[in-house]
Parts: C-alpha cells; structure tokens; sequence
C-alpha cells in the first residue's frame, strides 16, 4: 500500500490535491494543526509541525512511504517577511531527515517560484541564478537545498489561484470588489505572470510525486499573461471591466518585477495525459464559486 502524508492538507493548495491522491490510489493522511471535517477517503491528524512533538506524531502516526510537504506561512500581507519563515525552514528540514529515517520512499517539498528572485524571462530550473529577494524566498530556498541534497524532489509554484484562495490575494479581490460595485484599483498590470489553476497544480504535483524525478521542478502552466489581462477577464466574466483602475497603485518590491514566468519542459514529462482545466475555464469556475459563496451580491 502507498501511503501518503499531506501537511497543510487543509490549505488552499492541500484540499485540492487530497481528491486527486485518492484517486491515483494513494492511502491518504493530511495534518492540519487543528481536527478538520470528514473527507472521503482521508485520515486525518491534529499536528503543530513547527514543535517536535508535533512532526513526531504526524510520521508516526501516518507511516508514510510518500510524503508531500506543503505546510508552510501563507498569509497575503504577512508571509513575505515574517521571521516565522525561518522556524519553517528548520521545521521543514527536520521533518525530512525524520521521514528519511523512518524509511519514507519519495518525498516532494513545495516551494515557490519567489526562490528564482529577478529574472530577465523564465525560470529554467538547471539553468536560472537563485537570487530571492525576500524571506520567504530565501527561507523556501534553503529548505530546497537541503531536499535536494537528500535525493528528494522539490517544486517551484508559480502563481496559483482558484477556490479556497485567501480572500486577500488578487483574483478574490477583485472578484469580491466588482461585486460590490466598488472600482479595483491596481498597478499599470504589464507585468508578466504564470498563473495555474488550483485543480491543475494538483494534478502536476500528484504526478511529480508519482514520478521518479528528483531535484527542482516548475509547477506552472507554462503560458504568461500580463496581470492587466488577468484582471481584464476576470472583470469581463463580471461585466464590471469599467471598474478596474489601471495605474491607480505603483507595484513596489517582487510585485513591480515585469516578469515571473517558468519553463515547463521538465515538468512536462511527467505529465502528458493529465486532465488540464486551463486559465479561461479555470476562472469561470473561480468567478462562479466565489459568487456561490456570497450570494445576493453584485
């Protein structure tokens, strides 16, 4: 039997990918640091991985021969700078040498494309100069580092968004906004992103896990849109595109970079065959699923 650990199952990225494990036959255990509701297949434990204790309890009670490790500070205003990035970092490594030597097989630690810092196109993984420029990037960097050295395989996630995504972040910010009838004012939106769609991400990191691939790999779709672009459809989906205020904010810090953009190729053969929702359908989905949450808005 495989059976897989998921921390921060119950996150954004977490509850996405439970169903998809289930479904490739994967016995299934999430940590949460609090009790969560029943899911259909999934055993679930109350840890705090930043104690001992806690990391302790989750292995031992999960016996895991595959471990995905999304755990981590996520919060839109906070996570970039907070000193709890480097508990992270130490919390993240320690779970690693506690899961290789409990005889975990295959181990996948989550980071994030904010580990490339400025690039001038897109992130090759063997090829592009790490340079964060933020904590958190420097926090996720080095917990990579230390994966990587153990024959673990590490993912880089590019700009993710879709149901559960904290309220904060830009695709429900909008949304929650232009409801309202409020205008969405935002930077000049030239820069350049890769977004993936929640459902989508699952899938790559199910197959990157399923795989035999070790070292750095993109989690991306691949295709870069500009934010304005982004925000244009999304408003457009709302019929609300005269509220979005182009150049009312500056970008400052990672945000104001033109480009976060990743090459795909070595992700892409592990996934030929996987189910893909995309970006045009994938923010339907999101639109209709935020409107589901806040009925009698707009």
């Amino acid at each position: 039997m495989r059976r897989v650990l998921v921390t921060g199952a119950s996150g954004f990225v977490g509850r996405a990918l439970l169903p998809v494990l289930t479904g490739r036959g994967f016995e299934v255990h999430g940590v949460a640091r609090a009790t969560q509701s029943a899911v259909a297949g999934v055993t679930w434990h109350a840890a705090d991985l930043l104690t001992e204790a806690g990391r302790v309890h989750a292995l031992s009670a999960s016996r895991p021969t595959h471990l995905v490790h999304l755990a981590w500070e996520v919060r839109p205003g906070r996570y970039r700078e907070d000193p709890v990035n480097r508990l992270w970092a130490e919390a993240s490594i320690d779970l690693l040498s506690r899961a290789r030597a409990r005889g975990t097989q295959r181990i996948l630690g989550i980071g994030s494309c904010l580990e490339y810092g400025p690039q001038s196109g897109p992130c090759e993984e063997q090829v592009s100069q790490c340079r964060p420029t933020t904590l958190y990037g420097q926090a996720k960097l080095a917990t990579a580092e230390a994966y990587i050295a153990a024959g673990a395989a590490w993912g880089r996630v590019f700009v993710p968004f879709g149901p559960h995504e904290p309220e904060a972040r830009l695709i429900p910010s909008l949304i929650r906004r232009l409801r309202a009838g409020q205008h969405f004012d935002c930077s000049h939106g030239g820069q350049l992103r890769d977004f993936v769609y929640v459902d989508d991400l699952a899938q790559m990191i199910a197959a990157v896990l399923d795989s035999e691939l070790s070292g750095v790999v993109n989690l991306a779709s691949g295709e870069t849109r500009s934010l304005r672009s982004v925000i244009e459809h999304v408003a457009g989906l709302l019929e609300a595109r005269h509220l979005a205020r182009f150049g009312a904010v500056d970008a400052t810090g990672i945000d104001a970079e033109p480009i976060i953009a990743a090459d795909v190729r070595r992700l892409r053969g592990v996934t030929a065959g996987v189910p893909v929702v995309g970006f045009q359908e994938g923010a339907a989905r999101d639109v209709a699923w935020w409107i589901d949450r806040q009925p009698g808005r707009g």
